[in-house]
């Protein structure tokens, strides 16, 4: 009986057409599309890592597993190494610490992970005076926009410019008061008062016109001296 069981089995394993293997199919293929199948093959084994690192624990940090590349140099190998591990040691010091006696809800989460209402509300007021600021800057562009005076090539002013509207905090003044004198401006005189002054007032006014009047004479007297000495002179040297 057992002899007719190994017989059978033999049989029937013999009878089996013998799995090709997967490289002598693939010896059969053109070298470019055995490389596009064998980039399609690493993506998808990708995909399944990376959905793998997904389902994992929220704070897992993946263990990197180095493997130089065909085309890649030895340097660059060494470096793509030490940066990946000093990645990894950066996220080890940075961990959050987990605390098993509190539920999964309670559990710390690490930055980025989500935003707490908190950090949401912040965020919207950031938002709200970055576009505040933002109307503000174009307010104010415009306004300045509004009272550049575009001067054309040529074009000669011959006064300044006058005012149509009064300024809100602009100081009153006399209509009369362009006419003033630019005198008066730089001693600081007022404009006149159009009420009559006092008696004393009139008097001391009256006696400063005459001390005026008198030294203008007296002036224009010495002037007219000086003037026929320097004539009387001249004509004494010149008959020499």
């Amino acid at each position: 009986n057992k002899l007719k069981k190994n017989l059978v089995q033999k049989l029937k394993g013999d009878g089996k057409p013998k799995k090709a293997k997967e490289e002598d199919h693939l010896e059969h293929i053109p070298f470019r599309l055995r490389e596009i199948m064998k980039s399609k093959h690493r993506m998808k084994k990708g995909s399944l890592n990376s959905k793998k690192l997904k389902d994992s624990q929220d704070g897992d940090i993946p263990v990197p597993h180095f493997k130089r590349g065909k085309q890649e140099g030895v340097k660059a190998y060494l470096r793509r190494m030490d940066n990946e591990t000093k990645h990894v040691l950066f996220l080890t010091k940075n961990q959050v610490d987990r605390k098993p006696e509190l539920d999964a809800d309670k559990q710390e989460k690490p930055a980025g992970k989500g935003k707490s209402d908190k950090k949401k509300e912040h965020d919207k007021v950031r938002l709200q005076k970055l576009h505040q600021k933002k109307l503000d800057r174009q307010e104010t562009k415009m306004e300045k926009e509004m009272f550049i005076d575009t001067v054309a090539f040529g074009e000669v002013s011959m006064a300044p410019p006058s005012l149509s509207v009064k300024p809100k905090k602009a100081q009153l003044k006399p209509q009369k008061a362009a006419k003033e004198l630019l005198l008066n401006s730089l001693l600081g005189h007022t404009a006149a008062s159009t009420t009559k002054p006092s008696m004393a007032r009139q008097r001391i006014m009256e006696e400063e016109r005459v001390r005026a009047v008198e030294a203008y004479r007296l002036l224009k007297k010495q002037k007219q001296q000086h003037k026929h000495l320097y004539s009387q002179i001249s004509k004494k040297v010149g008959s020499k």
